[in-house]
């Protein structure tokens, strides 16, 4: 069944009609002009008998008569074209090849057939978002419903035994507080998720010079305990010099993220090494470690929302799944990218750029 198109594609379909009417009239309008000189042509023939003339009028019907088969050939285009607007307004599928050799050759029918390209792109892009949208949502459902029933279930047991042991009662009171902090923490995730697709969509962020070595050392100092249980260390390598305009909180969030996956999934005693690189426009950054890694396979996809590698392990940890999607879309909010890699020597190696 048809859905109802969005505004924008009801505004360029609009577009369509209104230029391709107004485009022809226009050729109708210099066709009549053209007959109109080549009426008053053979008046001033027949009453002259100039040879001279008579050729004019040849050559201007010949003229006429290519400019009427060009009318021709152009209204093809704009019949079809109006057709795929009535179709696109429907919000009907098409098969993008059947249409685009519809159009004839020529000016016209290469733009026509990329006006249609240009709308199956739209299309897709829309169909996309509103998957990602639907699928993002069944899984923020799912994540929250895992500490919601935990915490839940402790509490139903708690009331219903109110003579259970005090060791028991501190037990499951100590797992109330893990999920809920777990669930604090997912809100936390989402949120900035959700503030960075906002800035996306408002193309700004705020703007603050940033030494990116000093909030690499705030951090060290806050995991320092994490890295003291499980035997690990933390280089910074990065120079005084290294100042990033951006959004302070962001940018805290890139390599704050990424040294939290790299304590809970690296692996006891590993190291952590922070460098970076500059040329004329970016900083070019390696976060890496020489812990456990994991298999190449799932690089391409540990960006995206949600996606676990060991499921069990990573709730077990009190992962969300959202770091490195945080990691991800910050960067590109700061006009960088970022890719991830095995090291060489083992452990996992991420690669990004920040504009200077």
């Amino acid at each position: 069944m048809a859905n109802a198109s969005s505004p924008d594609k009801g505004m360029g379909i609009a577009l369509i009609h209104n230029h391709s009417e107004n485009y022809m009239k226009s050729l109708l309008i210099s066709l009549r002009f053209f007959i109109a000189i080549i009426f008053a042509v053979a008046v001033y023939a027949a009453w002259s008998h100039e040879r001279s003339v008579w050729v004019i009028l040849v050559a201007s019907l010949i003229m006429a008569l290519i400019f009427y088969l060009h009318i021709i050939r152009q209204q093809k285009s704009i019949t079809q074209l109006r057709r795929f607007a009535k179709k696109a307004d429907r919000n009907e599928d098409f098969n993008l090849e059947e249409e685009t050799s519809a159009f004839p050759e020529g000016e016209l029918g290469e733009i026509s057939r990329h006006i249609v390209r240009l709308y199956q792109h739209l299309k897709q892009s829309q169909e996309d978002q509103s998957r990602l949208k639907r699928q993002l949502t069944q899984n923020i459902s799912h994540e929250l419903k895992t500490p919601v029933s935990s915490i839940q279930g402790y509490i139903e047991t708690l009331i219903s035994n109110p003579q259970i042991d005090n060791e028991k009662r501190q037990q499951f009171l100590q797992r109330c507080h893990a999920q809920t902090e777990r669930l604090v923490s997912l809100l936390n995730e989402i949120s900035i998720l959700n503030r960075m697709d906002d800035e996306v969509g408002l193309r700004s962020i705020t703007q603050e010079h940033v030494s990116i070595s000093n909030l690499v050392n705030g951090i060290i100092q806050e995991v320092s305990l994490q890295l003291e249980e499980h035997g690990m260390s933390m280089g910074n390598q990065l120079s005084e010099d290294i100042i990033v305009k951006g959004d302070a909180s962001l940018l805290y969030s890139i390599f704050r993220n990424l040294t939290d996956n790299a304590i809970a999934y690296a692996g006891e005693g590993t190291t952590i090494t922070v460098r970076a690189t500059k040329d004329e426009a970016f900083y070019h950054f390696t976060f890496a470690d020489n812990g456990v890694g994991l298999a190449p396979e799932h690089l391409p996809r540990i960006f995206e929302r949600f996606y676990r590698i060991d499921k069990g392990r990573s709730r077990k940890l009190g992962g969300t799944g959202l770091g490195l999607a945080i990691v991800k879309n910050a960067v590109v909010l700061h006009g960088g990218s970022i890719s991830a890699s095995c090291g060489r020597q083992g452990g996992l190696v991420f690669h990004f750029t920040l504009k200077r």
